[in-house]
């Protein structure tokens, strides 16, 4: 894989032969598309890129206006090692259904649809060809994977969550007057507008990498093509329902009483420049739960997995690490199982 340098215009080069020569042609080899309508009727597009003889998979859980292709790097990383992946895009964002005509706009009346529609994906499209099954989740992402690990205990054996978010991070609102605000204009009438108080507006054909959740141009430009390249993908700010629910999902997730039915182990990640979440809850997440493992990526921006070379070395480091030994322990339970019952024979 190329390794970043300094300059921009060759950052991007090699970064862009190297996806476009290496990792697409090999995902493209290995995956394939499909849909899935929910109970209400709401069509999920998904991504499966399958290893007939893994064994084992990734369930990646994106964030806040993203999309499958966002995790072509992050796709390709887990299959290299040996996991087979599957990309579903939550309601709203990228091929999947939307409650809202516009694109670029973000409409959900709760969170409970995110999770529910995670957990219906993973019972219907993965577990039937997948026994071991873990979930790498983003911001919001990791929010609705949070919800799903509460309410659906089997669901997943271990999960990655990198900067979730366990609270907004709300500006220049304290987040009581952000809930009152959002409140206020989902009774109005405006629930399905742009939340503009909160800054959420529309796609802007103009890059904006300064102010973006990235460290990585490279990877940011990459990204930025796909929106140019597919109006799909070009979700970019949310309603004030989708505010609300937020604020809703983060209350309830953090709750006592439902952190402690977290019982998998989990990876934690949070991001020292990170705009975008509240770092304070991620902290009190690794507290209230029982097997979590925090580590604090001082350096990077809300993104971690577009963060600088050294970071993102860190960061894949630690993922591979801790999916192995769990993989390790799982094994072990399992012969200690099968020993069990042949000491009953």
């Amino acid at each position: 894989m190329p390794e970043d340098r300094s300059c921009a215009k060759e950052e991007k080069t090699a970064y862009a032969v190297w996806m476009a020569e290496t990792v697409e042609p090999y995902l493209k080899e290995h995956g394939e598309k499909g849909y899935l309508k929910m109970e209400d009727g709401m069509s999920i597009a998904y991504r499966r890129y399958f290893l007939p003889d893994a064994g084992k998979c990734v369930v990646i859980s994106h964030g806040f206006c993203e999309f499958a292709e966002k995790y072509n790097e992050v796709a390709y990383r887990f299959l290299q090692a040996g996991y087979s992946v599957y990309v579903p895009e939550h309601r709203g964002h990228g091929y999947s259904g939307r409650e809202v005509d516009d694109p670029e706009l973000v409409h959900v009346q709760s969170y409970d649809c995110y999770a529910a529609d995670l957990a219906r994906f993973v019972e219907t499209v993965v577990s039937p060809g997948e026994e071991h099954r873990i979930v790498f989740a983003h911001s919001m992402g990791g929010a609705i994977a949070i919800l799903a690990l509460e309410r659906y205990p089997q669901l997943f054996e271990a999960a990655v969550l990198s900067a979730p978010m366990c609270a907004m991070q709300t500006g220049k609102y304290p987040r009581f007057l952000a809930k009152l605000l959002a409140e206020f204009c989902c009774l109005t009438g405006k629930g399905k507008c742009f939340a503009t108080l909160a800054g959420q507006q529309g796609f802007s054909e103009t890059p904006q990498f300064e102010g973006s959740s990235c460290l990585s141009k490279e990877r940011y430009d990459y990204m930025f093509q796909k929106r140019l390249l597919d109006e799909h993908y070009r979700t970019y700010g949310g309603s004030y329902a989708w505010v609300r629910a937020g604020l809703r999902a983060s209350r309830k997730l953090m709750r006592r009483e439902n952190l402690a039915k977290i019982k998998v182990p989990v990876l934690l990640f949070a991001a020292g420049r990170d705009h975008m979440v509240d770092n304070d809850a991620i902290a009190r997440f690794a507290e209230e739960t029982e097997r979590t493992k925090l580590f604090f990526m001082p350096d990077s921006r809300h993104e971690i997995f577009n963060a600088d070379e050294r970071t993102r070395a860190k960061y894949y480091d630690e993922i591979f690490r801790f999916i192995k030994e769990e993989e390790v322990k799982d094994y072990e339970n399992e012969n200690e199982q099968t020993r069990k019952i042949l000491g009953t024979v």
